[in-house]
Parts: structure tokens; C-alpha cells; sequence
């Protein structure tokens, strides 16, 4: 009896131990869990997903608008597209100028073609959304519409391209900012319409510039089908006397004065004179830049 007392007095003992124990080590498995949960949580979470900048003709936001396709091309800024209701509108782009194509006294305008092909080709057949500004219709009657093509601005598109000049006519205005910023790049860049020299101006186009050689070597111009080409053989100097004062180009009869946009960058035909009278005398027209 005695040493079935002590046996059971044992077992008690050992249980109690063990249930001491037991407890505080499957707490201790609980904390580890939470801790492993709290350390896998991204490292970026709650960041701003627009931080990492984006193309400023891309759409931030679903465009509200009309949807509508395009079916027919007029020339580079506009064009004939038909709603979702069946109604057919002629809609001319907002805040953009391109060159002319059909204009019954201007003609064809260098660049003309070029921007009536490029619109062509990535407007035609498309599904667009129309963002209307403050005023809906010009004199016309044309619709005027900012055009969505998915999620890109195509009016702005045509300025990155150097396809189309920023024209201005409030009260439609949302994007003239935005406008002005890509085509202050186009023209340092050269592009396009800006490869003429004094071409395209605040007040439109102007067509005697087209004379002037353009800085790419493969434009076309539109109003003569030809190209043209910087041959090292026109990169001639006249009249050295005079070098390094008022800079002519016989090409388009235009002379530029030291610190002028166009000074350095003018390298064909150069006739030098030592004042701007003498170039004036000489049938040259002052540089607008």
C-alpha cells in the first residue's frame, strides 16, 4: 500500500509539471506568428502609385466625353466621326493649328500632308472620346473637341510630333499650358514645322519661309513634293570681310544678328555683312527670333 501511494503521489507530481510548462510555450508560438505577419506587409504600402511621373498627353483619369468614331480625315486637325447616337459631326481639334492641306487662297502648306497622314493613320476607323471645353461649336458649326484616343491627348500628339503650332482662342483653354510646354520642345528640338526657319509664327503659318533649309535632312516639303538635302557642298561663305557680324542665308534671304535663335544653327549659302543696312540694302529680311 505504501508503495502504491508513493507511485501515484510520483504521477501527480509529473502531470503537474507538465501542465505548468505547456502553457507558456504555445503562448510563445502565438507572439511569433503575429511577429512573422507584421514583417511580411510591402515596404512601399500606402506609396502614391502616380509618384513615378508619366507622359503628360496620357490621361490621369477616365476622360469624361462624347464617344465617337472616326471615319473620314479633312486634313491634320479635323476630322468627321460619327456619335453613338448615329449623328455625324465634323469636329476641328481645340488649341492646335496644323499647316493647311485644302485652304482655297494658301494651298498646300509645307507640313500640310505630313499632318493630314499622320492623323490619318492613327485616327481613321478608331474609336475616340470628344472632351468638350467651355464653348462647344465655332462660327462653322464644327463641333470643338479635345480628341482621346484611348487614354493619349491627340491634339497634343500632333505638337510633340511638330505637326501643329499652339493657336489660342478662349474661352477654350484647359490644356494651353500643358500645349505650350510640348511645343516650346518641338521647337528646340527642330521637329517638323519648326525645321523652317520663321515658319510658324504666333499669327500662323508663313509660307515664303519655306525656302529655308530645314535642319533634317530627310523633310519633304509639302508644297513641292521635293526634298531636301544638306549637301557639304552648300555650306559655303561669302563675303568673310564681314565674318562673325550680320549673318545672311542666300537661301531664304533672311539675316540673323549675333545672339539670335537662329545664328548658330544657320550653316548653308551664308553671305556675311558687317551691318544690318547693308544687309537690308541687300535684299535680306530680318530674323523674327
Amino acid at each position: 500500500m505504501k508503495f502504491r501511494s508513493i507511485f501515484i503521489s510520483v504521477l501527480l507530481t509529473i502531470f503537474t509539471l507538465t501542465g505548468c510548462t505547456s502553457a507558456p510555450e504555445h503562448k510563445s508560438q502565438d507572439d511569433t506568428k503575429n511577429t512573422n505577419i507584421e514583417e511580411k506587409q510591402p515596404s512601399g504600402a500606402g506609396q502614391d502609385a502616380g509618384s513615378k511621373g508619366s507622359d503628360s498627353s496620357q490621361a490621369k483619369a477616365p476622360v469624361k466625353g462624347l464617344k465617337a468614331m472616326v471615319v473620314h480625315i479633312v486634313d491634320g486637325d479635323t476630322i468627321d466621326v460619327k456619335l453613338t447616337n448615329g449623328k455625324n459631326e465634323r469636329v476641328r481639334l481645340i488649341l492646335v493649328d496644323t499647316p493647311e492641306t485644302k485652304h482655297p487662297r494658301l494651298g498646300v502648306q509645307p507640313f500640310g500632308k505630313e499632318a493630314s497622314a499622320f492623323t490619318s493613320t492613327n485616327l481613321i476607323a478608331r474609336e475616340v472620346t470628344l472632351e468638350i471645353d467651355a464653348e462647344e461649336r465655332d462660327q462653322y458649326g464644327r463641333l470643338l473637341a479635345y480628341v482621346w484616343a484611348g487614354d493619349k491627348l491627340y491634339n497634343q500628339i500632333l505638337i510633340d510630333q511638330g505637326l501643329a503650332r499652339v493657336a489660342v482662342y478662349p474661352p477654350n483653354t484647359k490644356y494651353v499650358d500643358q500645349f505650350r510646354e510640348a511645343e516650346d520642345k518641338a521647337r528646340k528640338a527642330k521637329k517638323g514645322i519648326w525645321s523652317i526657319e520663321n515658319y510658324a509664327e504666333e499669327d500662323g503659318y508663313h509660307s515664303e519661309a519655306n525656302e529655308t533649309s530645314p535642319t533634317d535632312s530627310s523633310v519633304k516639303s509639302s508644297s513641292t513634293g521635293s526634298s531636301y538635302e544638306n549637301k557639304p557642298g552648300d555650306d559655303t561663305e561669302k563675303n568673310t570681310s564681314c565674318s562673325g557680324k550680320i549673318k545672311g542665308n542666300a537661301n531664304s534671304k533672311i539675316y540673323h544678328v549675333p545672339g539670335g535663335s537662329h545664328y548658330e544653327s544657320t550653316t548653308d549659302n551664308i553671305v556675311w555683312f558687317c551691318s544690318e543696312q547693308e544687309a537690308k540694302d541687300s535684299g535680306y529680311r530680318a530674323s523674327k527670333r
